[in-house]
Parts: structure tokens; C-alpha cells; sequence
């Protein structure tokens, strides 16, 4: 899959939509699921893709924010981009962030597009004192289905098993 460049990402946001990196980390055919206490939710790492970023500075600089600089140091430097989604708000919740295009325009937010980033690892230890998060495990396909289950958001419910069965579908999990 062809990554797209710095404008077609500016396109998105002009289109309303906050770009997003969804960070799969797989190791021995498991994925990386990462545990918020606060939401009671285990979950992939994700964050925006900031202005004027193409996916992988924006992979790189936001799973050292989220995971912590040292496991990001380890991971294989190459990474594939091997899907996209989007999810659109309820509509009293579109607009409740500030999102502007590359040129600094203040652009209506009516949800989130995701890209689904892949990189392969060679370790599954992880020091989470250095992350945003509060556990970890690496999970089998079947074992990420059921943590989906349990997630209560609609919208990253359905993020999270696409991800999950377009990387069972590659033969990566």
C-alpha cells in the first residue's frame, strides 16, 4: 500500500478529518495490546498525525511518545503501512477539537482517519514505566478478539478488529 504524501494527508484534514497512526507492533505472530486503568480499556497505541508529518515520521515520533524511546530503539526501522479507516462523529460530537490544515486554517473536525502501521519486532519486553500505559501483552489473533469485545467505543472497537483481521489475512498473525 502506497503511503500518501504530506499534502494528500492535508487533503484529509481539509476534508474534516484528523489523520491518525494506529501502531502494530508483532512479534512471533502476536500483537502488542496496551492497558489505560483510567479507561478501562486495552487497546492499540494511536495518536494524530501532526501538521506538516508523513506517516512514518508521525509513527516513529508518536509510538516513542506513547511507548516510551527505548522499545521503539529495538523495533525494526521498517514499517508498512497496510490499511486505512475513518470514523465519523456523532454529530454533537464533531468539532469538539481544534484541527487546522497545514496552511493554519481552522477546519471543521467531523472524525478521525486511520492508518494501520505495522512493524516487526524482535523482543517483547517493554519497560511501561516509560509509556502512557498502565500494562501490556502480546496477543494472539483470537485473544485480541476477545479484548475487542470488551471495549466499549464503537468506533475503536471496529478500528481495532479491522486491524486486527487485515493483519490475520497477511498472514502476520
Amino acid at each position: 500500500m502506497n503511503q500518501p504524501t504530506i499534502s494528500g494527508i492535508d487533503q484529509i484534514r481539509n476534508g474534516g478529518f484528523r489523520p491518525q497512526i494506529v501502531g502494530c507492533f508483532l512479534h512471533d505472530k502476536k500483537i502488542l495490546f496496551f492497558y489505560k486503568r483510567e479507561y478501562d480499556l486495552w487497546q492499540l497505541p494511536q495518536g494524530g498525525i501532526d501538521n506538516g508529518e508523513d506517516i512514518e515520521i508521525a509513527f516513529f515520533r508518536e509510538m516513542r511518545e506513547e511507548i516510551g524511546s527505548e522499545f521503539i530503539e529495538v523495533c525494526d526501522k521498517n514499517i508498512s503501512l497496510f490499511g486505512e479507516d475513518k470514523v465519523e462523529f456523532p454529530a454533537h460530537s464533531q468539532d469538539s477539537r481544534e484541527l487546522k490544515n497545514d496552511a493554519g486554517k481552522v477546519i471543521f473536525m467531523k472524525g478521525k482517519k486511520y492508518f494501520f502501521v505495522f512493524v516487526n519486532t524482535d523482543t517483547n519486553a517493554i519497560d511501561i514505566s516509560q509509556s502512557e500505559f498502565d500494562d501490556f501483552k502480546w496477543v494472539s489473533f483470537e485473544e485480541g478478539l476477545v479484548l475487542c469485545e470488551k471495549m466499549q467505543q464503537k468506533g475503536k472497537k471496529r478500528i481495532t478488529l479491522g486491524a486486527l483481521e487485515k493483519l490475520r489475512d497477511l498472514g502476520l498473525l
